[in-house]
């Protein structure tokens, strides 16, 4: 173990996030209402470089942006966005608000092609809610602060929007939700557009809801690559390849759906993974054949993407674990729980192998 913070928040840790700017620094957030920057690299004042008071009640997520690397947004239950200069984290230099309930997740996405909102100062922003809508708002940053203005809103859901991922087709956004049910969606960024025009594809078929969502894409080389590796595994559970999956936590599974990465549609290839006794609450693609999910069974389990089957399963933490990053390079996982504790953990796992060892694919 490489950190281990027991109180780093008061209450469940929501999300983690790793900035792409710099290697070591992460964002927690919490239903104490705050979010926290952290530096793995400081050991002073236990690795806590900000505390970020402002939200009047849970705070969901954070996003960094990748393109300008002084900003950071918090999404809160208080149906609001702060937008933050990390270099001056006193109060929120900016701010969206206008969303009909609490905000669970946020994604950086491209201008629609033609829009007005596609020059290089303006930056799109989806909010997935809880009032089963998705938001799309133009961030505008300036010399003295950020504004906002919301170009596009839409129903994507009868219930909460768990998640939100961009499709292999930039042009598209994949949503995941309380009503069982993974949808496509075309980026069209015009309010008067309608549900026909923005729908390309729904997979309904989830017993449970769908808290996280995740897609994973290969090349053709990868995938004959994969293809052969998974008709070497005589104990493969499955020998079906794609170029392109979709990987979805519902309940204690883990579901994967073949899409194309063009047209979005879904295939008729799919994988189960069994092995979590809980909730699945994160999904982490540790290269380009692992898989890692975290659970509210206390553990993290590496999943052979080839044969949808178990490498190993870590005990990460003594109360469920709600969070779950890891680092660009893929060297550094952290983990946070229902009661605050935060953990970063090197990696890869040492420990024993499922199969122990031998011919483990």
């Amino acid at each position: 173990m490489l950190l281990s913070i027991p109180s780093a928040h008061t209450e469940v840790i929501t999300s983690l996030q790793f900035s792409p700017h710099h290697s070591t620094v992460f964002c927690s957030t919490s239903g104490d209402d705050t979010a926290a920057l952290w530096d793995l690299r400081q050991s002073s004042q236990g690795h806590e470089v900000a505390r970020l008071v402002h939200h009047q009640g849970p705070v969901n997520h954070a996003l960094f942006l990748h393109d300008d690397d002084r900003l950071l947004l918090t999404a809160s239950d208080d149906r609001t966005v702060a937008c933050w200069d990390v270099r001056a984290l006193s109060a929120p230099v900016g701010g969206i608000q206008g969303f009909g309930d609490g905000i669970n997740k946020m994604l950086r996405i491209p201008a629609p092609v033609g829009s007005e909102n596609s020059n290089r100062s303006n930056c799109l922003v989806a909010s997935a809610c809880d009032d089963g809508m998705v938001y799309i708002h133009s961030l505008m940053p300036d010399t003295t602060g950020v504004s906002a203005t919301m170009v596009d809103r839409f129903w994507a859901a009868t219930s909460t929007v768990n998640d939100i991922v961009l499709s292999p087709n930039p042009r598209m956004l994949i949503t995941a939700s309380e009503d069982c049910a993974v949808r496509v969606w075309n980026i069209i960024g015009d309010p008067s557009a309608t549900t026909d025009d923005r729908l390309v594809t729904s997979f309904e078929e989830f017993d449970n809801p769908v808290n996280h969502i995740a897609v994973m894409c290969y090349t053709d080389a990868e995938e004959q690559e994969q293809q052969q590796q998974s008709e070497d595994c005589l104990t493969s559970t499955t020998t079906t390849s794609s170029s392109c999956w979709l990987y979805a936590a519902c309940s204690e599974f883990i579901f994967a759906v073949d899409m194309d990465p063009t047209s979005g549609t879904f295939g008729d290839g799919a994988r189960t993974f069994t092995g979590h006794q809980d909730y699945v609450r994160g999904l982490e693609f540790l290269n380009r054949n692992t898989l890692l999910t975290v659970s509210d069974d206390a553990t993290g389990v590496e999943w052979s993407l080839t044969t949808a089957d178990p490498i190993r399963q870590v005990k990460l933490h003594e109360g469920l674990v709600m969070a779950s990053a890891t680092s660009a390079a893929k060297d550094v996982l952290l983990t946070g729980t229902d009661g605050g504790e935060l953990r970063a953990w090197h990696l890869p796992f040492n420990t024993e192998t499922c199969c122990g060892g031998i011919n483990c694919c």
